[in-house]
């Protein structure tokens, strides 16, 4: 006869509740600052939404833009005035279409819009330059990108600075070179 001993049940709970404890105790260290974790937040949501616009530029063989102001971002894909897709439309949707080849995409399981919270303020930098979205949003010629994501897999280099205006203690970054992988970082400043 064996005497192997296991776990018993009242142990397993005593260490799920000790583990419960310790995860609940780091949750509340974490959100010290519900500003920065909200920022934190979209920023994350937003990275990954970018990563799968350039992803699928490239298996669609799609060229794809955004169209942006402070608070929303909108997908946008290029349709060339030549293609036949182009020419099965009528006239009026022709003559936009020459306007402006950059249409709301419509197709696909991609999220097509994106909101920052109600606090949370963008600004975009291209070379430097700070875009100016008043520029981008038409509503004679309809949205133009402010960034694109080609099926090359290339995209426009970009700064994306998102600030919250109930703290000015930091800003956070989302960058990327035109080919790498985007990065995020955060700023603090101090108060």
């Amino acid at each position: 006869m064996s005497n192997k001993r296991g776990f018993t049940l009242l142990e397993v709970l005593v260490v799920l509740a000790i583990i419960g404890g310790l995860m609940s105790m780091a949750t509340l260290t974490s959100s010290s600052n519900p500003a920065l974790d909200e920022t934190e937040q979209f920023a994350r949501q937003l990275t990954v939404l970018l990563d799968a616009y350039r992803e699928d530029a490239v298996f669609q063989n799609v060229d794809f833009g955004i169209a942006m102001d402070i608070q929303e971002l909108v997908l946008l894909s290029y349709l060339d005035p030549n293609s036949l897709q182009a020419r099965a439309l009528d006239g009026k949707e022709q003559a936009n279409l020459a306007k402006n080849p950059w249409q709301a995409h419509a197709e696909g399981p991609l999220k097509k819009e994106l909101e920052a919270p109600e606090s949370v303020e963008m600004r975009l930098f291209v070379e430097d330059t700070e875009v100016d979205f008043d520029e981008l949003l038409d509503d004679e010629e309809g949205p133009k990108p402010a960034l694109l994501f080609l099926s090359s897999d290339e995209y426009t280099p970009f700064r994306l600075e998102l600030s919250h205006q109930q703290d000015n203690s930091f800003v956070i970054l989302l960058s990327g070179d035109g080919f790498s992988q985007l990065m995020i970082q955060t700023e603090r400043f101090e108060g």
